[in-house]
């Protein structure tokens, strides 16, 4: 994967999604965590970084661009999934929290699936893979799909209290 083999398009996209993501991380956040109170409040960071990670990820991908969102959004349901059908609170809150910690624990699974699975499967590519390897393949990623979804959950779960032991000690 060389950036330099890319279309103009595609390294423009790169650029601007690294830059809209930089600004809305380094400029913007910092802005709005003077002003808010809520995490509701972060809409233009959050806005920011949705925009520049959805231009890195077509820089990247280009004409695949569509695949790869339709997983990410497949990723977000099958969060949101988990979540639902693994209750952490019996009562009206088991949909909540799959809404605010499904939905975004499968994007960012699948978001680190992306990065992790090219890193482990296909940066030295050079031939064509048979069937009975193929499926195999599959299956390495697939397991590698539920386990990334797994670590990304149970850190939406108890992440937020062990960050908040370490700051207060």
């Amino acid at each position: 994967m060389s950036v330099s083999n890319y279309s103009k398009v595609r390294k423009i996209m790169l650029t601007a999604g690294a830059v809209i993501s930089l600004v809305s991380v380094f400029v913007i956040y910092p802005i709005e965590y003077s002003k808010s109170s809520y995490v509701s409040d972060f809409i233009l960071s959050i806005t920011g970084i949705t925009i520049g990670t959805l231009l890195i990820l077509y820089g990247l991908t280009g004409g695949l661009f569509i695949k790869y969102l339709g997983f990410l959004v497949l990723s977000a349901i099958t969060g949101f999934f988990c979540w639902y059908f693994y209750p952490v609170a019996d009562n009206w809150w088991s949909g909540v929290m799959a809404l605010y910690c499904g939905i975004p624990s499968g994007i960012i699974a699948a978001l680190l699936f992306f990065i992790i699975r090219y890193y482990l499967f296909f940066r030295n590519k050079a031939f064509p893979v048979d069937r009975s390897a193929r499926n195999i393949l599959f299956l390495k990623q697939l397991v590698l799909y539920f386990v990334l979804l797994a670590i990304v959950s149970v850190l939406f779960l108890k992440g937020g209290d062990w960050i908040y032991d370490i700051f207060q000690s």
